[in-house]
């Protein structure tokens, strides 16, 4: 495997030795140096200085020590972007636990299936989402359940005992529970997405916690001043990590939004005097053409993949750089975001790895391709405890993923003579079509340039030859002719990408991290009279 070129450890990243590289070490840090400092500010209204989330912390380590809470339990977060979830989320890490956060959008038999698969023993809720509990066959192991807001408290949910958040905390000290957890402990479990399949739970060493928020907080020069928001949810790493975490090392305020709006998108970030924000490229898209008005903002740059096609039209409108490049999921980060892009390289560039990152692009049976040729991308630190442990409970993914001491990213990508990495899309996001790969990422890329395109999914539906046939689904400005948009289609692509089903839709599912979640999309079955179905395309 070849070696990064890209950056070292920084300044952020190295401040302490591994023993200590855990978040609450850097808590504990900033609550001594600016305790009145704004960290969190939630909708614009509701602020965590440094100093109040220490103490906030160190109550609910001492209160679930106090309830059941030993060393390695998992406390599960069925939490939005909300006051309590960092509290809740460090203070599981004091009381010597493992923090699960979980899809605030699940529910029914995903809900149960993450919940069990947690092994949690206790889960701090929104009281608007206890129905969701309430409505599940069982809690797993839970006996615990803390709630966060206002409504209706049971007495118990399937067995585990309800109280409110402000009365778990009550009389219990601002003090530390015990010593604080090395950088060796595991802190965190981090379930991916699900959209391909059941979500696994990532295992997390607190240094690789540490090192992901710490890693980009370098690389973006961050400073006291700095301001940082996303409408993107803390359970997942965007706004986790990059965000939250980034803004508790570098000692600024992170501005976290509980829902997405793209008309008041602007009006929000000229209210937070916002300097760094992070978005998604659909995200980007509809706030282009929803066309609100642009307050006077200090915005500089925008973290945003994958880059949107109109993405030049953004920038000069909004006065705002987009950075595209780097890489990262949920299981590794070896490829933080610069804060300068490389110039005169293509889109499809992700960059060179850290240094301490060794990399490669392998075949089906792993062996390393050389230059220019595309295959997965794979990849191992060279430092300890810096990417992810394994998946929770589950051997055989595990040893999958992590087969032939090399991390299986299923990326498919190439890499150039300079070391850069060039990205070429998801395994499991591409379309095999007589005989040819199509990029679903390519074709809805594409389709978005339509004007009258908000939204676009590309993927595959059974084919009448094997193989499979091009499905585009798409959410519509305004009025739109199908035929109309598929004779487009047949002008800006390649024959074989054309789809040969389109249907229009007022919304796409996703996640609340807003990926659309094609499986069940794919569910759908084409002959309804929604589907416009063509012939194959003839021309070219």
């Amino acid at each position: 495997m070849m070696r990064g070129r890209g950056p070292g450890l920084g300044t952020y990243a190295s401040r302490f030795e591994l023993p200590e590289r855990t978040l609450l070490h850097v808590l504990r840090h900033q609550a001594q140096a600016r305790a009145d400092h704004p960290w969190l500010v939630f909708d614009g209204s509701e602020t965590l200085t440094f100093g109040a989330a220490q103490e906030r912390v160190n109550q609910a380590g001492h209160a679930l020590r106090a309830r059941l809470i030993g060393p390695g339990d998992n406390v599960a977060l069925f939490l939005r972007n909300q006051v309590e979830f960092l509290p809740a989320f460090l203070g599981a890490q004091a009381a010597g636990g493992v923090a699960v956060p979980l899809n605030a959008g699940s529910q029914g038999p995903l809900l149960q299936y993450v919940i069990e698969a947690s092994a949690a023993r206790a889960i701090v809720a929104r009281a608007d989402l206890l129905d969701r509990l309430e409505a599940l066959d069982a809690l797993g192991d839970v006996r615990l359940v803390v709630v966060c807001g206002e409504g209706p408290l049971p007495a118990d949910i399937h067995g585990a005992t309800t109280v409110r958040w402000p009365d778990f905390l009550d009389g219990h000290p601002v003090t530390p529970v015990s010593e604080l957890p090395r950088g060796t402990d595991v802190g965190l479990i981090q379930f991916t997405s699900g959209t391909t399949g059941n979500s696994k739970g990532v295992v997390y060493p607190n240094q690789f916690l540490y090192l992901y928020s710490a890693m980009v907080t370098d690389t973006q020069e961050r400073k006291h001043d700095d301001v940082l928001t996303t409408p993107l949810p803390l359970f997942h790493v965007a706004a986790l990590h990059m965000i939250a975490g980034s803004a508790l090392h570098a000692g600024c305020t992170a501005h976290l939004k509980s829902r997405f709006s793209a008309t008041n998108y602007w009006q929000e970030v000229a209210a937070d005097g916002a300097t760094f924000g992070i978005l998604l490229g659909p995200m980007a898209e509809i706030i282009l053409k929803h066309g609100p008005e642009v307050p006077e903002h200090r915005m500089e740059s925008i973290f945003c993949v994958p880059f949107p096609p109109n993405g030049a039209s953004f920038e000069k409108r909004y006065g705002v750089t987009l950075l595209w490049q780097g890489y990262g999921m949920t299981e590794i980060y070896p490829l933080p975001m610069p804060k300068r892009l490389e110039e005169g390289v293509p889109r499809d560039t992700i960059g060179r790895p850290a240094s301490w990152i060794e990399f490669a692009v392998v075949d089906a049976d792993d062996r390393i391709l050389p230059a220019d040729e595309v295959g997965e991308l794979v990849f191992r630190p060279r430092l300890p405890h810096a990417m992810a442990r394994e998946y929770f409970n589950a051997p055989e993914a595990t040893t999958k993923a992590f087969r032939n001491f090399m991390f299986h990213t299923g990326d498919l990508a190439c890499y150039d003579d300079e070391g850069r990495l060039h990205y070429r899309g998801r395994q499991q996001d591409r379309i095999r079509r007589r005989g040819e790969n199509i990029s679903a990422d390519e074709l809805e890329f594409v389709a978005m340039r339509h004007p009258s395109v908000v939204e676009a999914a590309a993927y595959g539906v059974p084919g009448e030859f094997g193989e499979q046939e091009v499905k585009l689904d798409i959410v519509p400005r305004d009025d739109l002719d199908c035929p109309a948009l598929h004779a487009w289609l047949a002008d800006q692509l390649p024959r074989f990408m054309v789809p040969r089903y389109i249907e229009l839709k007022h919304e796409l599912p996703k996640t609340p991290s807003q990926k659309i979640l094609k499986y069940q999309l794919a569910e759908a079955p084409l002959d309804r009279n929604e589907v416009f179905v063509f012939e194959t395309v003839t021309k070219r």
